[in-house]
């Protein structure tokens, strides 16, 4: 999730107002709780928390009291108690606030809901069906501000790897990095296994996720620096049928759970499900996950860094135009013996023995966007 640029290693924390999602607000629910599996901090005010087995990857706390200020970044609630959410947000320190919505209720919303509604940086959640609606001069919501849920049923229970939980997640970033202002930030793109974590092959269970030395220290000094992180990996092994799509968003779980302890937070995660030859957009030499998480993030990819272990990763950033370094763990001794017979695309602009290293280079310079 993103954070506001040159805070400094601070937790994003997600507060749900729970006494507004009563009855006929499940989706919304189920959705908050899907966040809290993969492993996003979560605290739970008030009723109405999900009942659901425990996981080792969940982050929610149930909590009947108000937090303090400057507990919260984000406030999920609904506009059934629009009021109730605005102010547990209020009392929070909150920036932002992601609301399910009715849009034919929304016509007859009171002054003071307008006003709650309009005292945060606040996004709708609506039916894809409804989004329309929602958008019309009667209901007056700007379409910046609206986010639709998955044409996918809701599930019964929480589910870590339902649609919901994306459209919300990305709905959470977006309203987070608004934070930043209007111009676009230099942000640095990470491939997860060989770069941030030990190379296992087809890694899919969450006690196999083993962080590379450094790597926490390396992620907590650009965090300082303000450069927000994003995860982009290739996970073919759905694809493959090696393993489902919940077991990446729980291994991905783990990794921010890991990573928590050293102040790193994550900003996003993206990764592509496909096979080699599905002619897809979002694998890795793609950069469809790139492009899409500088819309949601307000990134720039020219002034940004993309570091692997594969010479796709390098590929990957020079195809969208950001630098590309290649570090030697995971594969990336072996493919840097390679490089005789790459082409210029797949060279990287630097080679360093490890993340720390790079870190270290990229630091040295006054901002992301002045290579040399």
């Amino acid at each position: 999730m993103a954070r506001l640029r040159g805070g400094g290693g601070r937790d994003v924390r997600l507060l749900v107002q729970g006494d507004s999602l009563g009855p006929g607000m499940e989706r919304m629910l189920l959705a908050a709780w899907g966040l809290a599996l993969r492993g996003h901090e979560v605290r739970w005010l008030g009723r109405n928390a999900p009942r659901a087995a425990a996981s080792p990857e969940a982050r929610l706390v149930r909590d009947h009291h108000e937090p303090d200020r400057r507990g919260a970044d984000i406030v999920i609630g609904s506009d059934r108690a629009l009021g109730a959410a605005a102010l547990s947000g209020w009392r929070a320190g909150a920036h932002g606030m992601v609301a399910a919505l009715d849009p034919a209720r929304r016509k007859a919303w009171s002054p003071l809901e307008r006003w709650c509604w309009s005292s945060l940086d606040s996004r709708a959640m609506v039916e894809e069906t409804a989004r329309d609606l929602a958008s019309a001069p009667a209901s007056a919501l700007e379409p910046e501000r609206l986010e639709s849920w998955s044409p996918e049923a809701p599930p019964e229970a929480p589910e870590i790897a339902h649609p919901d939980v994306d459209r919300l997640e990305r709905a959470c970033e977006r309203s987070l990095a608004r934070r930043r202002g209007e111009g676009l930030s230099p942000a640095v793109f990470l491939d997860r296994d060989g770069t941030l974590v030990v190379e296992k092959g087809y890694l899919a269970d969450p006690d196999d996720i083993e962080l590379i030395p450094g790597v926490p220290e390396a992620l907590y000094a650009l965090r300082q620096a303000g450069y927000p992180i994003e995860v982009i990996s290739n996970q073919s092994g759905v694809g493959r049928g090696l393993f489902p799509l919940s077991s990446v968003h729980r291994a991905m779980g783990r990794l921010r759970n890991l990573l928590r302890p050293y102040g790193v937070e994550i900003d996003a995660v993206h990764f592509c499900p496909h096979l080699p030859d599905s002619g897809c957009g979002c694998r890795k030499p793609g950069i469809e996950l790139l492009e899409r998480a500088a819309r949601d993030l307000r990134l720039s990819l020219r002034q940004s860094v993309m570091i692997g272990d594969k010479l796709l990763d390098i590929r990957t950033g020079h195809r969208a135009r950001a630098l590309s370094i290649l570090v030697r763990t995971g594969y990336g001794r072996d493919e840097e013996r390679s490089l005789g017979g790459a082409g210029i695309e797949a060279r990287p602009d630097h080679a360093f023995d490890d993340l720390a290293a790079a870190v270290s280079w990229i630091l040295a310079r006054e901002r992301v966007g002045r290579w040399e």
